[in-house]
């Protein structure tokens, strides 16, 4: 019997369990929220899939003497205890790229479904009401608007791409992270301000990483930094965004609309205000989730976790110093 690899939930696209299989891999499915579940599968473990939001802690990875190397499900990697990793030699993997088309397209179908009050066609449309209010509705259009986008990465740029030559809208960009040679590329203005790119901002697209720096980057003081009337949407992580300043500003008619891929928990309580706000539009954390995309990252994790469990060094690796240092667990054949 070859490596066990443990996947936390189903893989997104059901053949990279075939592929690990076919691959010799003894492979275990925890379909459970519950870590205890997942803990009492990982004796042995050579490597670990987890699907977001599951988080692995360091309490997991101390019941996997093992495990030499941990999967995410997509491009965040918040729900891994990383330094925890790193201390104890375990290499952790992400799938860097993927999300680009997906997330960017995504991100476009909530601004316009929010500007063209979608959700509220819809219904109107089925229940015939509509057609008496079709006058005075606030409907706009994103042709020449100028844009803020918040996090200038894969997403960001694709978004900058999409927004210049499809609705030639102004796109200004805020990531004191960035090579700012990327934001050149994508002909992003780019702002070193937060506060005062805000003002500027006509529609804002949150879609930084979940880092210390982005946690709740957009508050009270920055949503009310927009002027009058804007758009919000985020398809980046919950954290980002503080739910109850966004439903506040909506309710004040400071922010006209917004649309929201991702929540802070998720999925939210039954009774959160959000969720009977009419004017957001929500998906479930869907936007990477493509059938093309889930594709390629379920195929790229297999692969990663692969070479990894084989004692070669993955593409995608976010702490490489686990690798080499005293406390690693790489394979090696040869010793």
């Amino acid at each position: 019997m070859g490596p066990r690899i443990v996947l936390w939930r189903p893989m997104y696209d059901p053949s990279g369990q075939q592929q690990l299989e076919d691959a010799g891999a003894d492979v275990a499915v925890v379909d459970s929220s519950d870590p205890r579940d997942l803990i009492a599968a990982l004796p042995d473990a050579k490597g670990l899939w987890a699907r977001y939001p599951e988080a692995v802690t360091a309490e997991i990875m101390d019941a996997a003497e093992d495990l030499v190397v941990v999967s995410t499900s997509g491009f965040g990697y918040d729900k891994i205890d990383i330094p925890a990793a790193t201390e104890r030699g375990i290499l952790v993997v992400n799938n860097q790229g993927f999300g680009r088309i997906p997330v960017s397209e995504h991100t476009l179908m909530l601004v316009l479904a929010t500007m063209k009050r979608l959700m509220w066609s819809d219904a109107a449309t089925r229940d015939g009401s509509g057609w008496d209010q079709r006058s005075g509705l606030g409907l706009y259009e994103l042709e020449g608007k100028t844009v803020g986008i918040i996090g200038l990465g894969w997403i960001g740029t694709e978004l900058a791409r999409k927004l210049r030559l499809a609705f030639r809208c102004r796109v200004l960009g805020y990531d004191p992270y960035v090579d700012p040679r990327l934001a050149a590329v994508a002909e992003v203005e780019r702002r070193s301000n937060l506060q005062e790119m805000l003002g500027e901002c006509e529609v804002l697209c949150v879609c930084p990483e979940l880092t210390e720096t982005s946690r709740k980057i957009v508050d009270a003081d920055a949503l009310a930094a927009l002027p009058k009337g804007s758009f919000v949407v985020n398809t980046s992580r919950g954290k980002t965004l503080d739910l109850d300043a966004l439903a506040d500003a909506l309710d004040s008619g400071h922010v006209a609309g917004a649309g929201l891929d991702v929540y802070d928990p998720e999925p939210l309580s039954a009774n959160h205000r959000i969720l009977e706000h009419p004017k957001i539009v929500l998906t479930p954390h869907t936007a990477g989730l493509s059938t093309e995309t889930t594709k390629r990252m379920t195929v790229n994790a297999v692969e990663q976790l692969l070479t990894a469990v084989r004692g070669d060094l993955p593409p995608f690796v976010l702490n490489p110093e686990s690798w080499e240092g005293p406390q690693s667990r790489r394979p090696r054949p040869n010793d």
